[in-house]
Formats: C-alpha cells, sequence, structure tokens
C-alpha cells in the first residue's frame, strides 16, 4: 500500500521536475542583435526579429539607433544606443539620386559599422560577455563578420529585402543563369534575351564589384577586430572565412511575392513575420470612417523616406483634384495641413497601415511599393498601385504587375496623369481584387507564422553549433571549381588536342 508520505514526496519530485524544466526554458540564450541602419522599415524588421526572440524567453542585447522606441519592446532587452548613425543618413537624397550611387551607400555602410565597433558599450560588452548567437543585418559592408568570428559563435544574418547576389555572395550560391532581373530593373518574369544579357552583364559587374572592394573591407576588419580579438583572448578568423560562416541567412521573401528559387537550406525566407497575428485596433475615428464608407476606401502612402509634404506643389494640387473626383473615400498618409480638402480626403501625419489595410473596404493601395509595405498589402489580399522611387522598390513593383495584382507609374512629372488612369482601371476592374485575394491566400498558407521561424532556425543554429548541415556543399569547393574553370580548361585542351592530332 502507498503511504501518504511516499505520494507527497511523488508530487513534490514532479512539481521540482516542472520548475527546474520551466526555469531553464525561461533562462533561454543571449543574442547580440546588431541592426545599425537607421530607417523605419529596418527597425521594424529588427524588432520583428527581437520581439520573436523575447517572446520565447530569450535575452536580447540589441544595437540600435533607435533605443526609445526599443525600450518598449519587452523585458530581457539590453539596449545599446548608436543613434548618431542617424547623422551619416544626411547625405543621402532621393532628389539627387545619391541613395542610388554604391559607393556612396558602402561609405554610409562603413560609417554605420564603424559608429557599432567604435561604441564603448559595444566594446565593453563584446569582450566582456559570452553570446550564444549573434544577428545582424546586412547592409553594404561585411566587416560586421567580424563580431560573431571573435565571439565564436553561430551568425545569423538579417537580409532585410529578398535574395541579391550580395547575399548569394557569402552563402555562396552560385547564379550561372540568373532568373530575377536585378533590384533596381523593372524587367518582367520571365525576361527576354537582351534583358538576359543585361541581368548577366551585372550580376558579372557585382561579382567585380565585391572582387574590387574586398582589400578595403578586410582592412577595416582586421583594424577593428585585431585588438578586440586579442582582449578576447581568442585568434582572429581569416576574413573570407568569417564573411562566408554564415549559420542562417534570414531573407524577407516569400515565393508567392517572388520567384521561387534553388537556395542553400540555410537561406530561410521570413516574409510578414514583422506581421502581427491579430492586428491592433483601429482609433475611433478611423474605424468610423472605415465602416461609414461601403463603397470603398483608396489608401495612399509613400512611406517614410519619400514624405507627400516634398513632393511638388502641382503634383500635391492635382492629386487633390483627382482624389475629391472619385465616388471613395480616400485616406493620405500627409505629414502638413492642407487647405480646402474635398469632403471625401481626409489626410493624417500618421496612419496605423497594417490595421487599415485590414478592414475589408480598402479597394486600392497607392504605394511607393517598399518591401514591408507591399507584404502587408499582400498579407491582406489588398490590389497595389506602384509608385517605386529607388531601390528595391522597382523591382518589387514589377512582381507586383507580372502577379496580376497591381499596376505601376512612374514618380515623374506625369505622374497624376497616368496614375489618374491606372487608379480608374484598378477600381473599375475586379480581377485585380480577385488576384490579389488569391495571392493572399498563398502567402498565407504556410506551415506556421513566420516569427516561429525565426526562432526555431537561430535555436538550431545555437544547438547544432552553427547549422553546417544546412550550408551548401558549394563551400567545399575552391572559386576555379565552383565556376566549373577546371572542367573548362580540361576541356578545351582535350578539344586543342583533337584538333592538333586529327
Amino acid at each position: 500500500m502507498v503511504s501518504y508520505k511516499n505520494v507527497v514526496m511523488l508530487h513534490l519530485s514532479v512539481l521540482v521536475s516542472v520548475l527546474l524544466y520551466t526555469c531553464g526554458q525561461v533562462e533561454g540564450y543571449h543574442v547580440l542583435c546588431v541592426t545599425p541602419v537607421p530607417s523605419s522599415s529596418h527597425y521594424h524588421i529588427a524588432k520583428g526579429i527581437v520581439n520573436a526572440l523575447l517572446t520565447k524567453g530569450h535575452e536580447v542585447t540589441w544595437i540600435t539607433p533607435y533605443p526609445d522606441k526599443a525600450k518598449t519592446v519587452g523585458k530581457r532587452l539590453n539596449i545599446i544606443d548608436v543613434s548618431k548613425v542617424q547623422e551619416a543618413m544626411k547625405v543621402i537624397s532621393i532628389n539627387d539620386n545619391s541613395v542610388q550611387d554604391l559607393n556612396i551607400l558602402r561609405q554610409i555602410a562603413n560609417n554605420f559599422s564603424l559608429e557599432v565597433l567604435h561604441h564603448e558599450d559595444f566594446r565593453k560588452v563584446i569582450v566582456e560577455t559570452q553570446f550564444d548567437a549573434v544577428v545582424s543585418e546586412w547592409f553594404f559592408s561585411d566587416v560586421l563578420a567580424g563580431i560573431a568570428a571573435i565571439q565564436q559563435v553561430p551568425w545569423i544574418v538579417i537580409g532585410t529585402t529578398g535574395i541579391h547576389p550580395y547575399l548569394e555572395y557569402i552563402v555562396d550560391v552560385i547564379s550561372l543563369s540568373p532568373i530575377l532581373p536585378p533590384m533596381t530593373f523593372s524587367y518582367p518574369i520571365p525576361m527576354s534575351f537582351y534583358q538576359r544579357l543585361i541581368t548577366t552583364f551585372v550580376l558579372a559587374f557585382t561579382k567585380f564589384d565585391i572582387w574590387r572592394n574586398t582589400p578595403s573591407v578586410e582592412a577595416m576588419y582586421k583594424a577593428e577586430f585585431a585588438h578586440l580579438a586579442k582582449a578576447r583572448g581568442v585568434p582572429l578568423p581569416d576574413f573570407q572565412q568569417a564573411v562566408h560562416n554564415v549559420s542562417v541567412l534570414f531573407v524577407n521573401s516569400h515565393s508567392s511575392f517572388t520567384t521561387a528559387q534553388s537556395l542553400p537550406q540555410n537561406v530561410v525566407e521570413i516574409a510578414g513575420f514583422h506581421i502581427e497575428e491579430k492586428h491592433q485596433k483601429l482609433p475611433k475615428d478611423l474605424q468610423d470612417l472605415l465602416d461609414s464608407s461601403p463603397q470603398g476606401v483608396v489608401y495612399f502612402s509613400m512611406g517614410s523616406i519619400l514624405k507627400s509634404r516634398d513632393m511638388p506643389q502641382k503634383i500635391k494640387n492635382d492629386l487633390v483634384k483627382i482624389f475629391g473626383s472619385l465616388p471613395y473615400t480616400v485616406l493620405w498618409k500627409f505629414e502638413d495641413k492642407i487647405e480646402g480638402l474635398p469632403k471625401n480626403v481626409h489626410v493624417r501625419a500618421w496612419m496605423p497601415q497594417d490595421s487599415i489595410l485590414a478592414h475589408p473596404n480598402v479597394r486600392v493601395f497607392i504605394t511607393h511599393c517598399g518591401l514591408l509595405s507591399s507584404l502587408e498589402a499582400l498579407h491582406h489580399g489588398v490590389p497595389m498601385l506602384a509608385v517605386p522611387v529607388f531601390g528595391d522598390q522597382t523591382i518589387n513593383a514589377a512582381q507586383v504587375v507580372a502577379g496580376g495584382y497591381g499596376l505601376k507609374v512612374d514618380y515623374s512629372e506625369d505622374l497624376v496623369p497616368e496614375l489618374k488612369m491606372a487608379l480608374d482601371e484598378m477600381l473599375r476592374n475586379d480581377s485585380y481584387y480577385k488576384q490579389a485575394q488569391y495571392r493572399s491566400k498563398v502567402f498565407r498558407m504556410r506551415i506556421t507564422h513566420p516569427s516561429e521561424l525565426v526562432n526555431h532556425y537561430v535555436e538550431l543554429a545555437i544547438e547544432t553549433k552553427g547549422a553546417h548541415h544546412l550550408r551548401s556543399s558549394i563551400l567545399l569547393y575552391p572559386w576555379y571549381q565552383r565556376y566549373l574553370l577546371d572542367q573548362l580548361a580540361f576541356y578545351t585542351t582535350l578539344l586543342y588536342i583533337l584538333y592538333v592530332l586529327l
């Protein structure tokens, strides 16, 4: 017969086991997250990563240019303030196309990296604290690979866009036959012979650009990390070894938005991970406005970098006229007040975009086609009228048009009349809405929410000491074998010998 004492001891042992397990789970891992790019979209991507890790009980040390915003994210969060990097962004101007200049972007990226590497708190924590993994965003510089290298922990990279040649380089993807156009090109898919010819040339130039700039980045890597490695008592790995030692690459894409590609298994698509499964409630005035617009709503926002107030005055005046002529409610993210607005046009300096797009009465989203905005519209099944300005917005717009759930107009002097024609077409033809709804269904049909993938792969990289089993085997071959140059030399020599003998 089981005694009362034995039963009590059994329950106590079970309780202790559960508590010990729970404590182990709460303890979690300590992850260093390095995201110094002072951009609203980059912040929201970083916030999504940090949120996902904190939700699972991990501790995060976050290097961010937005410390005040970051403080509200959650507990077990340590913040290193690098807000001074915002000064570097002032040299970028959309109007003079400096944002398209690779040399300027690379200079800015190096400044971001140096601000982090010279920060007193960073230098202290990187020497005195042992992290379990380093998560950092890629932005036109590979120098931050040294952080994970001297910590001797897995390096998880965040690609804030889809995959592109610079990201392919660090995970050793060999693209002998490019299927996607360059980021700033609006070529359709599939591309014509001429377009593929240009794309191949751009890809070759990108490889040359990486080769050309590697010595200067390597010199910076050695100069910045040699002392830190010595202070930690570890050897400084070779630069190429550090750059290609990527455990996991998160890319902000999904095959429902882009084209499916053959990629190593350590390249993980997490598009939509920043979108909450339950969107926040709208402010009452906006909720009432949207609810009382059964005829439909047109939502217009050009993102955080190109502000509507910076548009030429004539374009703003003409937009007010065409919006006023529509039999729809228009919500316009506009940073200043506009006098004499038509009754159907409503402006706000800030709009809860995800919650607006989730409302069933929204018919069209006029957007710059930034990636986060595009993915939010795709998630909610809202057709897009794209007005791309720079960067990946061009290829994002091309994907929208190719998918049949939107149209594109150029940001130029003819913007307003072209926008009016495209808007009329989209409001009249419901095929765009139907296709957007279909794409939304495909985008959502995943085995789990993308934020769960973030935790899964970060934990996998830590527990398997680098997730080497997911990496491409191409890493085992020298560069000339990767591009089949040794076989080309063999067959060329063989043909020459046969030619001479015969």
